[in-house]
């Protein structure tokens, strides 16, 4: 892994006009069998349409002094993967050139600093999607690559792309630094990006990935399923967030096969589902390789964070120590630092409904943790 961000780190350095000449990067026009499939995928419907929220969002960066290494959502709907690519963002700012502790100061990045890390947050998404062998990148043309005939519903992002495949990890990087302004500033870039990242995978392979295979990627109101989160997270799009495969006897000697997470996560994720038992989620997402979580608390998705990576390791560290809390939505304009100490034990009342959710969601890994907002007015 170290040789690998060591080589990554000299191709980002090294790019000229010899690189870019020597890029093995196929261009594909889109036809309207696979976009059929895709909306298939997405929606459950050739006749469904990404929202306006989903068509007006892209990576934008915060230019609040104390959160400029946040993404900023417009509207509700897309959360999942706002959420998803700023964990990575963050993962490549805080933990990428070592495995050092952190301080404050790496969370005030340069706008060329934040963009590198989106460019290398996204080509991981995607290489590890296709398995890191291969990855694809959907981009707008500007122009139908096909007439929309039949039970299709136009929504003109889909029929205008062109999808470009590497099969080198040095040329997706090379790529996607000449072409990061359409996932930065878009207008569309998150459909780029949930696109991208379909085809990498594969539209076979993430059918395959559901429980049910009638499943969709994108639910009601347009937001994300965890399917989708799970995709982005780990490559595979999986219904469940328990560790591996769990069989069940349906009766009449048939099983159903759930399927759950597979090896260890780089990013996590804490659910507020867990803490009203409805689902559990296995230490492979739970105690991620990066302390880094994404927070899921009524079918919204945010941020947790921790600039000590011993913080996963060493018990010490893990007695007392700061995360940070980052929500692309709420319009944040300070930074909010809770400190756990899970050295005390808070008797928790699982019916008060004055106890902030995102303190329920910390407690299911750090049971009875005291929670300090540090000032901050806690989110209710």
């Amino acid at each position: 892994d170290v040789e690998d961000e060591e080589i990554t780190g000299d191709i980002c350095r090294n790019t000229d006009l010899s690189t870019l000449s020597m890029l093995q990067v196929v261009p594909k026009a889109i036809d309207i069998s696979l976009a059929k499939e895709l909306k298939n995928l997405l929606f459950g419907s050739t006749l469904s349409c990404f929202s306006e929220e989903w068509k007006m969002q892209s990576f934008t960066f915060s230019n609040t002094p104390q959160l400029k290494y946040g993404i900023v959502q417009k509207k509700g709907g897309p959360c999942g993967v706002l959420a998803a690519v700023q964990a990575c963002v963050l993962q490549q700012l805080l933990f990428a050139d070592s495995n050092k502790n952190k301080d404050t100061r790496c969370l005030q990045p340069s706008e060329t600093q934040r963009t590198k890390c989106l460019t290398m947050a996204i080509a991981d998404i995607l290489w590890r999607a296709g398995g890191n062998e291969k990855a694809v990148v959907a981009l707008p043309s500007g122009r139908q690559q096909f007439t929309p005939i039949g039970k299709y519903k136009a929504d003109g992002i889909l029929e205008t792309l062109i999808l470009h495949s590497a099969t080198r990890y040095e040329d997706l990087i090379v790529f996607l630094q000449q072409n990061i302004h359409q996932f930065e500033i878009g207008p569309c870039g998150c459909i780029l990006l949930t696109v991208s990242v379909i085809l990498s995978r594969s539209i076979n392979l993430v059918r395959n990935d559901f429980d049910v295979l009638t499943n969709r990627l994108i639910g009601s109101h347009g937001y994300c399923t965890q399917e989708l989160v799970n995709l982005l997270l780990t490559g595979k799009a999986v219904s469940n967030v328990f560790n591996n495969v769990i069989e069940l006897d349906s009766g009449n000697g048939n099983i159903t096969i759930l399927k759950g997470i597979t090896s260890r996560s780089d990013i996590g994720l804490l659910s507020l589902f867990e803490h009203y038992d409805v689902c559990q989620v296995g230490c492979y997402l739970k105690t991620p390789k990066y302390p880094i979580w994404l927070v899921c608390s009524e079918s919204h998705f945010s941020v947790l964070f921790c600039l000590e990576k011993d913080v996963l390791d060493d018990w010490k560290t893990e007695q007392t120590f700061d995360l940070y809390y980052y929500d692309g939505l709420a319009n944040q304009e300070e930074e909010i630092r809770l400190t756990v100490d899970t050295t005390q034990m808070c008797a928790e009342d699982k019916e008060n409904d004055l106890t902030p959710p995102l303190e329920h969601c910390i407690r299911t890994k750090w049971r009875g943790a005291v929670i300090d907002w540090n000032g901050t007015e806690p989110i209710l």
